[in-house]
């Protein structure tokens, strides 16, 4: 059922962005930036032409994702399954999880995480932003569709029992349930983080001279958001802390190299060189940023 609605959302990304997508301007005044004034014009390539590569990565780790979630052959445990397994399968480090079972947390959870799918919406709040929103949707559904297809395809392989499944205080039908194998890595975790660290990295790159308060508070937000997330899903019985940690990093990097991938390269700032001297000779220090 998550998978459904993840793939709902990814769908009306993409369609959103399409319509959304026109040139950029460049804006001068912003209540982000210092003196109150946006001096640097938009910091990516945008273009069709450009994105196309990123779509098909995108949409390449998206059909894995729905591939590896339908050609799963592994069956949850049945109830006469559960007594062949015991907590002490778990490695130390993650058994106190088993112990977890609190759906109130899983519904908190799974409110944040839809918040994060939605916080894109944000960058209508600021003018520089608001003149390539389609664009940055359009970013934000390859980072979702990345992240959606590594963590559905991870699942599928290692089939890793939820920590529920090992607690006789779980109702039995969520222990032998469609989704009791999808433990590694959190679904949730990573798409907060791929979702925060790419609404902090978007929003900084924009205002590159964003004040320093509005900068400190954005990334803590951006860190803070998915360890919430994450400390939930384990609190629920949902995941282990090992999940989150690997969901965590995931979904960061993926977050943040999204956007890095589109910045505008500088070819007249790639190469650099200076004269030098190393142990008495002369010689030429050079240097290419790649």
């Amino acid at each position: 059922m998550q998978s459904k609605k993840q793939l709902i959302t990814l769908f009306f990304f993409f369609l959103f962005a399409s319509a959304m997508t026109q040139d950029t301007l460049t804006i001068q005044k912003c209540w982000l930036c210092k003196n109150n004034r946006h001096t640097v014009a938009t910091p990516y390539t945008y273009g069709w032409k450009h994105e196309t590569p990123y779509l098909i990565l995108s949409g390449g780790l998206l059909m894995s994702g729905m591939v590896s979630y339908f050609a799963n052959p592994i069956e949850p445990y049945t109830i006469a399954g559960l007594d062949t397994i015991s907590r002490s399968d778990v490695i130390p480090f993650d058994r106190g999880a088993t112990y977890y079972w609190d759906p109130g947390s899983g519904r908190a959870s799974d409110i944040l995480l839809a918040g994060s799918v939605m916080a894109p919406l944000l960058f209508l709040t600021t003018k520089s932003t608001r003149q390539d929103f389609g664009w940055i949707i359009l970013m934000a559904g390859e980072v979702m569709s990345i992240n959606y297809g590594l963590n559905t395809t991870v699942k599928n392989i290692t089939n890793r029992p939820r920590p529920y499944v090992y607690n006789p205080d779980a109702p039995l039908d969520e222990r032998t349930g469609p989704g009791s194998l999808a433990s590694f890595y959190s679904g949730h975790s990573s798409t907060a983080a791929a979702m925060s660290f790419f609404m902090a990295t978007v929003l900084t790159q924009y205002h590159p001279d964003m004040k320093t308060g509005w900068k400190i508070t954005v990334w803590a937000v951006a860190a803070a958001y998915p360890a919430v997330t994450g400390y939930l899903r384990v609190a629920s019985g949902q995941h282990y802390p090992t999940d989150v940690i690997v969901g965590y990093a995931a979904g960061a990097l993926t977050g943040w190299l999204v956007p890095f991938l589109h910045k505008k390269k500088n070819k007249k700032d790639r190469f650099s060189y200076a004269p030098t001297t190393i142990y008495g000779h002369a010689g030429v220090y050079l240097s290419y940023k790649f």
